[in-house]
């Protein structure tokens, strides 16, 4: 049965989604209001409205028959892919022509630990966090290399956006892709420093276990001469890590092993809400995508500490903000916090360098 079918047969009506969907407050009453309308192919008249949902799993998470209106959203985008409807002309002028990028030879590469004579696991730092700061994916895999020698490192993209875009086609060729570079580099783990890649990649069929770095870090430790400063932060839990409870511990503890305080905010953990930047909704609704982003970092009383690139480099546009590797690597993130995002010609000019920095270690 198809997500569509289930909340029209199933929902009761409580409207719990609705009250805590910026998205559905928008587009319906109830969630069965629009599974009908899907159903009854209102995606055909308006394109945009499956395209506008973060896909974050709040819904999910709150709905007492465990309904999840992105799944429908989801579903619904890949039908309309399958129709030729989808994704719409902004994803084609912007997310799909930075999928190409991302997955051509100006990025991608695949190198062993040239210090060891096996490769047991390899660094997956992804995309966002590439672009965001070379630095600190060749700080964090040094890091790696030292406490774990025989970890690789694979540049790339998990293929996320493609996947959310409705394009399962793609999608699955780029997973076979990432299964080959693994396979090649002989890796039978992955080490993921993007909540977002992790949750793309753990419920596919793959030929490697999945870690998070920061369960890694937690237990090899965090290395050492860390300057302790006095500071509190507002924790932002990435929506892809709603139920990921050993990742979100990780994180609280390494900070706390730093010294820093963390700030629970109103809605965390499994409760968490999205930076805006989820399902590529601002080429659907700019002014929602705004909209969230300015939500979520009004809500949060203190500067804004992110375990995802994406997520930071969001919520930077509204407050400041810093990722927890710049907590652990960075000297300088007290002036780094108050760094605006960067832009997508920066990003890519990142990803560039970093790749020719790894080249150079051969």
């Amino acid at each position: 049965m198809s997500e569509i079918e289930r909340v029209i047969e199933e929902c009761i009506e409580c409207n719990i989604c609705v009250e805590n969907c910026e998205f559905l407050k928008r587009v319906c009453e109830t969630p069965r209001e629009l599974a009908e309308r899907f159903n009854s192919g209102y995606f055909r008249e308006k394109p945009e409205v499956p395209y506008s949902c973060n896909l974050c799993n709040l819904c999910g998470e709150l709905c007492p028959v465990d309904l999840n209106i992105g799944r429908m959203c989801l579903e619904t985008r890949q039908q309309m892919v399958k129709e030729g409807l989808g994704p719409l002309p902004a994803h084609k002028k912007f997310v799909e022509k930075e999928q190409e990028r991302v997955f051509s030879d100006s990025f991608t590469l695949s190198l062993p630990d040239p210090a060891a004579k096996e490769c047991h696991r390899a660094f997956f730092p992804g995309c966002m966090l590439s672009g965001y700061s070379p630095f600190l994916v060749v700080k964090t895999y040094d890091y790696l290399r030292k406490n774990l020698p025989g970890t690789g490192i694979i540049l790339g993209c998990c293929g996320s956006p493609t996947h959310e875009l409705g394009e399962e086609a793609k999608f699955q060729e780029m997973l076979s892709q990432l299964n080959s570079k693994m396979r090649k580099l002989g890796a039978s783990e992955m080490i993921l420093a993007c909540p977002y890649c992790y949750y793309t990649l753990k419920d596919q069929t793959l030929q490697f276990k999945l870690k998070s770095l920061y369960e890694v870090m937690t237990e090899v430790g965090l290395p050492g001469g860390l300057k302790q400063r006095e500071w509190t932060f507002s924790l932002h839990d990435s929506c892809k890590a709603r139920w990921e409870g050993n990742l979100q511990d990780s994180v609280r503890s390494l900070v706390s092993r730093m010294g820093y305080r963390i700030e629970e905010m109103e809605y965390s953990r499994d409760k968490t809400h999205c930076c805006g930047a989820g399902g590529a909704i601002a080429c659907a609704d700019f002014d929602l995508a705004i909209s969230v982003t300015n939500k979520r970092a009004a809500a949060a009383p203190f500067d804004i500490l992110t375990y995802c690139a994406t997520c930071r480099e969001t919520l930077a546009r509204e407050k400041p903000a810093i990722h927890i590797l710049d907590l652990i690597f960075n000297p300088d993130w007290e002036k780094d916090r108050l760094k605006p995002p960067n832009r997508a010609s920066i990003r890519r000019e990142n990803q560039s360098l970093l790749k020719s920095q790894l080249e150079g270690r051969k």
